[in-house]
């Protein structure tokens, strides 16, 4: 952490109290350049649950590598689409993860400066909801009716109105 100088008294120490500042300045500059270099070189590798899809995305949250499993062609397109989309969240959600360790190895010593940091990442790229797809939270229909029966046929109509003239 960098203390602000402590100016007066004599010109010498004024000097040294400067030159003790810019120095620390220019190492918390180091750091954070440090910081910054590792953090664009994050790269998360994700795996789909269903093992369809095999996804990298980078510290921004974009997409940077995608494989689709050959297993894709025996499910219909949403279920594909919703397993891509459902890795890519899990991937960018552990790109905070990632960050928090840079910023530990590299050893910034202002906590509320790392803590910001991690937590603008988590903000972006918040842990995903549980694996439900959005469609299966939707009202779905009742049961359908049962199906309409055709009367029996009963050729001596004994249950029928009695016919009288």
């Amino acid at each position: 952490m960098v203390t602000e100088p402590v100016f007066g008294g004599d010109e010498v120490r004024t000097e040294q109290e400067i030159a003790r500042w810019v120095a620390g300045v220019a190492a918390k500059a180091e750091k954070y350049q440090q910081v910054s270099n590792q953090v664009a070189e994050v790269v998360v590798h994700e795996v789909s649950r269903d093992g369809l899809v095999r996804l990298s995305v980078g510290a921004s949250g974009a997409l940077q590598h995608l494989e689709i499993s050959d297993k894709a062609r025996e499910v219909s397109g949403a279920t594909l689409a919703a397993s891509i989309m459902a890795t890519i969240r899990r991937a960018q959600s552990r790109i905070a993860g990632a960050v928090s360790e840079i910023v530990t190895s590299v050893g910034v010593d202002e906590p509320g400066t790392a803590e910001a940091l991690v937590s603008s990442y988590r903000q972006r790229f918040p842990e995903p909801a549980p694996d439900t797809p959005p469609w299966a939270e939707q009202v779905r229909p009742s049961a359908p009716p049962p199906p309409v029966r055709r009367p029996v046929q009963d050729d001596e109509d004994w249950d029928g109105p009695a016919v009288t003239e």
